[in-house]
């Protein structure tokens, strides 16, 4: 059998917007994710493995394949 993988989503954080630097200029909350991302195989004994993997984003970014919380959380802050 192959290995599957699960993403989760662990928890998102969000951080406000910097001072600009620029009166001219316009920042934005960004935000921070935390996925646990669970690897397994019933046949492998060694198996499930859990890899933690951190994204960074702000606005701007493509979140189209981010979790759907995710999303959501990013298009509220952003809007």
């Amino acid at each position: 059998m192959a290995i599957t993988l699960v993403r989760t989503v662990q928890r998102v954080e969000t951080y406000p917007a910097v001072e600009p630097q620029q009166e001219e200029e316009t920042t934005y909350p960004t935000l921070m994710v935390v996925y646990n991302d669970t690897f397994d195989d019933p046949d492998d004994a060694q198996l499930p493995v859990v890899a933690t993997k951190v994204v960074h984003l702000k606005q701007g970014d493509d979140i189209s394949g981010e979790d759907q919380l995710v999303q959501d959380i990013a298009n509220a802050i952003w809007s």
